[in-house]
C-alpha cells in the first residue's frame, strides 16, 4: 500500500502538522514553527504562493511526492488544505508512471490509478499538462490510458512515450498547444489534430503523414525521420514556422520542385541526412534550394553516418547563404562530406557567424589549412567570438604550432572580434592534447594569451559531438 496515497489524497481526515513556518531541508518543503501571518493571508495570495512552491521538472510537470507541494500542503492545516483543494492550476500537471505495479508492487495499481484519478478531478476544467516517458501500455483498456484519453478535450501539453495512443481519428482539442507523440503504426487510423487551433508546437520523433497538423499554425516543429514528401508539406504551408529541426530520409533530385517556399518567420533550422537500410543517405543540403529565409539566425547542417566515398555538392549552401539580409549567428557544420576547400568556401560565406561549431568529417586529412584560414585573414570570420571544432579521426595531421598561431592572433593580437571561447576535441588522442598545451605554456605570447580571459578548452577524449541536437 502506499502511504503517500492515503493522506492529502483520500477523504481521510488528515493529520494536520503545527501550524508555524515553512523551511526548506534537503530541496523538500518542511514545515515548523508557521506564523499566524502566513495564516492570516488571504486565499488568493496563498494559492499565487502554492503555485511557485510547486516542484516542476524540466517540462514544467509535476511528479507527485508525498514531502512536497502539492501534496505536503494538503497535511499543514485545514485552511491551507482548502485553499490547495480550491486551487485547480495546482493539479493541472501529472506526470504518469506505468510501471508503478511492477513486481514487487502489484498490490499497488488500484492506489496508483485513484491517486491519478484524485488529483486530475481537483484540476476541475483547466487545461492540462501529461507526461509518460516510458512505453505506453498495449492494453487499450489500461485505467491509466482511459484516464489520460478522457480527458483529450483538456490537453494543453502532452509527451507520451513510445506506443499506441487510441484517440479518436478526428478529435478535438481547444487547448492543445504543444503536441509530443509517436506516429501510429500502418494499421491504425489517422490521427487529426487539425482541430486544435491553438496548437503551435511539435515533436514527433518518426513522423508519417497518419498524423494530420495544422502546419499553418505551427511555430515549432521536429522529428528525427522524415520523408521528403511530407516535408516539402510543411515548407509549402508552414509560412508561420520559427524553428524546425528535420532529419529527412534519402531522396532523389526529381523530388524537389522548382518554386522556391518563404519562410519569413523561420530563425533556427537543424537539418540533417538521416541513414537508412544499404547506406543510402539524404542529401540535406539540396533542400535549402527551395525556401528563402532571411530572419534565420542558427543554421545547423549534418549527416547521420555519412558514406565517405562521395563529395556535398555545397552550391546550395553557398546560394541560400548568399540570400540578401541573411545574416546567421550560429552556424553548426557536422561531418559534412566535402573537400578542405569547399569547406573553407562554406565559412567564407558567412562572415556574420558569431558561433562557429565545426566537426571535420575524415576527408579532410590535413586540417592545418582550415586552422590556417582563421589566422591573419581580417575578412575570414571577422564576428567570431566562440569557435568549437571537433576531429573524428583519431590520428589528425594537425601541427599543435598552428593551432596555437591560430589562437594567438584570435585572442591576442587580433584587429577582428577577439575569440571568447574556443573547445577542440579530438578521439582518442591524449598525447595530441599534451603536445597543443605544451606548446601553448612555452610560446613567447602565452603570458598575453593568459591575460586575455578566453576560455579555452582542448578536450582529448571519447566524445560524443552535440550536433545543436538533431531534436530539441
Amino acid at each position: 500500500m502506499l502511504p503517500w496515497a492515503v493522506g492529502p489524497l483520500s477523504n481521510r481526515a488528515p493529520q494536520y502538522q503545527n501550524q508555524y513556518t515553512l523551511v526548506s531541508r534537503d530541496g523538500k518543503l518542511r514545515f515548523s514553527a508557521l506564523s499566524r501571518r502566513a495564516l492570516a493571508l488571504p486565499p488568493e495570495v496563498l494559492a499565487e504562493i502554492f503555485f511557485f512552491c510547486l516542484p516542476f521538472d524540466e517540462d514544467l510537470l509535476v511528479v507527485p511526492d508525498p514531502d512536497d507541494a502539492p501534496l505536503v500542503l494538503c497535511v499543514v492545516c485545514r485552511q491551507w488544505r482548502n485553499v490547495a483543494l480550491a486551487t485547480p492550476k495546482l493539479w493541472s500537471s501529472l506526470f504518469f508512471d506505468f510501471t508503478v505495479w511492477e513486481p514487487p508492487d502489484w498490490d499497488s495499481e488500484p492506489l496508483y490509478v485513484d491517486m491519478c484519478r484524485t488529483w486530475l478531478s481537483r484540476a476541475r476544467n483547466v487545461p492540462l499538462s501529461l507526461r509518460t516517458d516510458n512505453r505506453l501500455p498495449d492494453d487499450a483498456a489500461n485505467p491509466l490510458l482511459e484516464t489520460i484519453i478522457g480527458l483529450s478535450q483538456q490537453w494543453q501539453s502532452v509527451k507520451f512515450g513510445w506506443g499506441v495512443l487510441p484517440l479518436p481519428e478526428n478529435g478535438n482539442y481547444p487547448f492543445l498547444e504543444k503536441l509530443n507523440i509517436f506516429s501510429p503504426p500502418p494499421n491504425h487510423p489517422t490521427l487529426s489534430f487539425r482541430d486544435a487551433p491553438k496548437l503551435r508546437d511539435v515533436l514527433i520523433p518518426s513522423y508519417t503523414p497518419r498524423i494530420q497538423l495544422p502546419w499553418h499554425q505551427l511555430t515549432r516543429f521536429g522529428t528525427h525521420s522524415m520523408d521528403i514528401k511530407p516535408c516539402l508539406e510543411l515548407l509549402r504551408h508552414a509560412s508561420n514556422l520559427v524553428e524546425a529541426h528535420l532529419s529527412i530520409l534519402p531522396y532523389g533530385s526529381s523530388a524537389l520542385p522548382n518554386t522556391i517556399f518563404p519562410l519569413p518567420q523561420l530563425q533556427f533550422l537543424n537539418l540533417s541526412g538521416a541513414s537508412v537500410e544499404g547506406g543510402a543517405i539524404a542529401i540535406p543540403m539540396t533542400l535549402l534550394n527551395c525556401f528563402k529565409s532571411p530572419a534565420l539566425k542558427t543554421l545547423g547542417l549534418g549527416f547521420e553516418f555519412p558514406r565517405w566515398d562521395n563529395l556535398t555538392d555545397i552550391s546550395p549552401f553557398l546560394s541560400f547563404a548568399s540570400q540578401s539580409a541573411l545574416q546567421l549567428h550560429t552556424l553548426v557544420l557536422s561531418v559534412i562530406p566535402t573537400s578542405t576547400d569547399a569547406l573553407i568556401e562554406c565559412l567564407k560565406a558567412t562572415p556574420s557567424v558569431i558561433h562557429l561549431k565545426l566537426q571535420i568529417s575524415p576527408r579532410i586529412s590535413d586540417v592545418n589549412q582550415v586552422f590556417t584560414e582563421f589566422t591573419d585573414h581580417r575578412d575570414f570570420m571577422p564576428n567570431l567570438e566562440s569557435l568549437v571544432i571537433g576531429l573524428l579521426t583519431p590520428r589528425p595531421a594537425l601541427d599543435p604550432l598552428v593551432a596555437v598561431n591560430m589562437l594567438i592572433w584570435r585572442c591576442v593580437t587580433s584587429p577582428v572580434t577577439r575569440l571568447q571561447s574556443f573547445r577542440f576535441e579530438v578521439r582518442h588522442r591524449p598525447d595530441f592534447e599534451d603536445s597543443i598545451k605544451s606548446c601553448i605554456k612555452t610560446h613567447l605570447m602565452y603570458p598575453k594569451l593568459e591575460a586575455s580571459r578566453s576560455d579555452l578548452g582542448l578536450d582529448a577524449r571519447t566524445y560524443e559531438w552535440s550536433f545543436l541536437g538533431i531534436l530539441p
